[in-house]
């Protein structure tokens, strides 16, 4: 659910950097990308609840990112490089606005998830350890 804010941030700006206003055709911009953006965050934490079952917290995050880059990277930049005309204006200039809050949207959520999904996954696995009374040590690499 995290990746939704970070893609408002891309889609918001490019929308305001282009100077269009939020219509109708981009809330259905937004529907779509969401869809996407989400997708992309359950493919990375799947994988990183997958990995922690054999090795530690640590671990598990740093092989999930270098696992599901790829795949997360090439969805999304298909995505982005078949909207860049419609964003630009080419064709229906209705559908700009759409095209702009997946663009913006997309490539926002995939950078600011990449970066920052380790770091908000870690923290909370930590407030639940904490709460259920579990080591906080258990399941993390600590040499």
């Amino acid at each position: 659910m995290f990746t939704i804010p970070f893609s408002l941030i891309g889609a918001f700006g490019l929308l305001w950097a282009f100077n269009v206003s939020i219509s109708m055709v981009s809330m259905i911009g937004f529907l779509m990308m969401v869809g996407t953006v989400i997708n992309n965050g359950i493919l990375y934490v799947d994988t990183v609840n997958q990995y922690k079952m054999e090795m530690p917290l640590d671990k598990a995050l740093v092989e999930a990112g270098a696992t599901r880059i790829r795949p997360i990277l090439l969805t999304t930049l298909t995505t982005v490089i078949s909207m860049i005309p419609m964003a630009l204006g080419y064709g229906n200039d209705m559908l700009q606005g759409l095209a702009l809050v997946n663009v913006g949207g997309l490539i926002a959520s995939t950078l600011l998830s990449l970066l920052l999904l380790p770091t908000l996954y870690k923290m909370i696995d930590k407030a639940g350890r904490r709460a259920t009374g579990e080591s906080l040590t258990e399941g993390l690499d600590i040499d």
